[in-house]
């Protein structure tokens, strides 16, 4: 059935085009706010009613997150490719949205956005879950850090030997691709056994060392997530300042117009 579908028809159908440009926004806005940088960053929306993604190239951090349309991709929820507009630029998508599609076979999630923000960053680097502190927070609950050793997960796989399939879409080698298949499959896990919150919103987790990953049910809805997360983590840390400033200079500070 994949067959007769003209993906260059429906890359540039009314729906996917409306995609493209909110994705080209929010991955600019993400750059702007700063919570994006040239570290790492992905994007993706699965289209309505197909298994048929479309995702930003690799390396849309090195362009400082100014991309349009035709720098983005359409492939499978397997990872294969099956459009690419722009053949200037030959890159594929990035080896994290492999944890993008393993949440997407498991789950309602339809949207993800993955991006490398220092406060966020601070907990996954020490493997702890970001409690909701914040308000706006606790409506997503929990994120927790998905505990994958990129570096030892590596090594393994080199020593194994084995013969890793890298799909066609995504940008990887094949011990990079092996390390993020298994932080996706471990999302997958949590994704599935919490996934009725997606009736009112999305989830959000981190990966050690590494990043946020957010999901909803469209990609407006996991950057909202993903931002709540960013502002929460960054309130936990900010907070810690006060832990020992005398109660009173607090109250006495706190008056109307403060």
């Amino acid at each position: 059935m994949r067959r007769q579908v003209n993906y260059k028809s429906l890359f540039n159908s009314k729906l996917v085009q409306n995609y493209a440009k909110i994705i080209c926004e929010l991955t600019k806005e993400c750059w702007d706010l700063g919570i994006s940088d040239s570290t790492g960053f992905s994007i993706s929306q699965v289209i309505p009613n197909t298994d048929i993604v479309i995702v930003d190239k690799s390396g849309t951090g090195f362009r400082r997150n100014k991309i349009t349309e035709s720098d983005l991709l359409l492939i499978d929820i397997d990872g294969n490719l099956l459009y690419q507009p722009n053949r200037i630029n030959p890159r594929v998508a990035p080896v994290n949205v492999a944890v993008h599609l393993e949440a997407y076979k498991n789950s309602d999630a339809k949207s993800c956005i993955h991006w490398h923000d220092p406060f966020t960053n601070a907990f996954a680097c020490y493997g702890k879950t970001i409690h909701p502190l914040t308000l706006q927070s606790k409506l997503i609950g929990d994120v927790p850090c998905i505990i994958v050793d990129d570096r030892e997960q590596k090594k393994e796989a080199v020593k194994k030997g084995a013969v890793i399939d890298v799909p066609s879409g995504l940008h990887a080698r094949q011990d990079v691709y092996y390390v993020m298949k298994q932080v996706g499959e471990k999302v997958a896990d949590i994704l599935k056994e919490r996934n009725s919150e997606f009736k009112k919103h999305g989830i959000a987790v981190t990966h050690y060392e590494h990043g946020l990953f957010a999901y909803g049910r469209e990609i407006e809805e996991a950057f909202e997530n993903g931002y709540r997360v960013f502002r929460n983590a960054q309130a936990i840390i900010f907070s810690n300042l006060l832990a020992n400033y005398p109660d009173e200079k607090i109250r006495r500070n706190a008056g109307p117009g403060n």
